[in-house]
């Protein structure tokens, strides 16, 4: 289910103007300082930084060329952005390994004397909490030894983008279709909230594909097409997940039959085996 969720955030922010307005807010608190023709997109799986070594194109999901325009002149930079729908304590290092092979790549590419662009990485969480992994290595470093040799020169960290930490304001002040990813994932833990806010919005009734298919794996529903993608018809899901989970674990356990569980969720036999086969494979 994880790797879902991460090709599906993949596809999410290929959008260019959606990936500006994530990168404004993650390294300008908002504002508005890169525009979605700032962007160029590199493909990290097929891009020549990877070539050497392609198991690392796992390493970010997406990666882009930008410019910001600062006192008339055009300021570079490479930006990466790793969605996360697991808790993992190597993101540190892994951000590390990304950004030196971006590095290495530019000095293998750059003529003498010219400097390179700084590389940002950026980690979205996608978890229902709050991310709680290391963002600096610095802070995994025995004080007692830093006290003595002071820090190593080389460092590795990473930016965390977390719904949890942002304020409802400013959530509200980028568009949409944004502002409902991010305002799902700050509401997972609160059913009853969450319910609120799908009920509330308006465009939760036409989503489009991209926005629909990262609902889908962070909400572990199933959202209907009707000319446009309703996630309102998917509501019934979310107030069924606690029961549905509760009847997959009671079938798998041989308390009760499949035909029995069916029959109380008013669904055939083959779509409860096919639903469960589903929930046990996430």
């Amino acid at each position: 289910m994880a790797k879902e969720k991460d090709r599906a955030a993949k596809n999410f922010f290929s959008d260019p103007k959606i990936f500006s307005e994530f990168v404004n807010l993650s390294l300008f608190n908002g504002e508005e300082r890169i525009k979605a023709e700032d962007l160029r997109e590199i493909d990290p799986v097929n891009s020549t930084v990877f070539t050497k070594n392609k198991s690392l194109e796992v390493l970010v999901d997406n990666l882009y060329d930008s410019t910001v325009k600062e006192s008339d002149e055009n300021v570079y930079a490479i930006i990466g952005l790793e969605s996360q729908a697991y808790s993992d304590k190597h993101m540190v290092i892994r951000a590390g390994i990304a950004s030196l092979l971006i590095y290495d790549n530019q000095i293998a590419n750059t003529k003498e004397g010219e400097k390179l662009k700084p590389v940002y990485i950026i980690v979205f969480n996608m978890l229902d909490r709050k991310w709680s992994n290391a963002t600096d290595l610095r802070k995994l470093l025995s004080d007692e030894a830093i006290n003595v040799f002071g820090y190593p020169l080389v460092n590795a960290g990473y930016y965390v983008l977390d719904p949890h930490e942002l304020k409802g304001e400013k959530i509200n002040k980028i568009s949409k279709p944004l502002k409902l990813v991010l305002n799902i994932i700050k509401n997972q833990g609160d059913k009853k909230a969450l319910l609120s806010y799908i009920n509330s919005e308006e465009a939760f009734k036409n989503l489009d594909y991209k926005t629909a298919k990262l609902l889908e794996t962070i909400m572990k529903v199933d959202i209907p097409n009707d000319g446009g993608y309703n996630m309102c018809k998917a509501i019934e899901d979310i107030k069924n997940d606690g029961k549905l989970e509760t009847l997959y674990e009671l079938t798998r356990d041989g308390v009760i039959t499949k035909e029995t569980a069916a029959n109380k969720l008013n669904i055939s036999v083959e779509k409860y085996e096919k639903d469960m086969k589903a929930y046990f494979a996430r």
